[in-house]
């Protein structure tokens, strides 16, 4: 009997966790859950905590109050991120609708210059996160990431990696239009 139960139990829990496993990889797979959306316990509440020194002047900082009463773009990039590159033209038609708040991510001022000046600059302010300290604010998984502000300032969404034209269409665009 001893002997059943030491052999029971462990298969039953590897059971259970095979099964848990199998329906998170169908909802997956049949398009029930977009892997881009992360969970994030920023939904619905402010931005975290931002010091920020900007780009153009280290002396000043990261203002989202400049961004008040107005539904903006939060942008994680780095000059060393390939499909940074790949969505700086989604960022740049986004620009021409509402204000794009970039951060750049554990990058040299240099090169973030150079990457802006390569692939233009879309962005209403340009901070930057030396230290990646306010990337854990945020519950940043990597780069990109873009994050939706709603007029009242509360994020309503996450997206992790490059903006397309069928992330646009399917939940960047949709997103701004509920936020406003």
């Amino acid at each position: 009997m001893k002997f059943r139960l030491s052999f029971i139990l462990p298969l039953l829990g590897f059971v259970i966790l095979l099964g848990i496993s199998g329906m998170a990889l169908l909802a997956t797979l049949s398009g029930n859950r977009d892997v881009t959306q992360l969970p994030s316990v920023l939904i619905g509440k402010a931005p975290p905590r931002t010091d920020l020194p900007l780009l153009s002047d280290t002396a000043s900082f990261l203002d989202f109050s400049a961004v008040s009463g107005q539904v903006a773009v939060v942008n994680f990039f780095a000059s060393w991120c390939a499909p940074c590159r790949a969505e700086a033209p989604a960022l740049e038609a986004l620009s021409q609708q509402l204000p794009v708040i970039g951060i750049a991510y554990k990058d040299k001022p240099e090169d973030t210059d150079a990457f802006l000046r390569q692939y233009g600059n879309p962005f209403s302010q340009i901070a930057v996160d030396f230290d990646g300290q306010a990337a854990l604010r945020w519950g940043l998984y990597g780069v990109p990431e873009t994050y939706i502000l709603n007029k009242q300032g509360k994020i309503i969404l996450r997206h992790a990696g490059p903006i397309d034209k069928g992330v646009m269409e399917r939940l960047i665009r949709p997103a701004i239009e509920n936020a406003r």
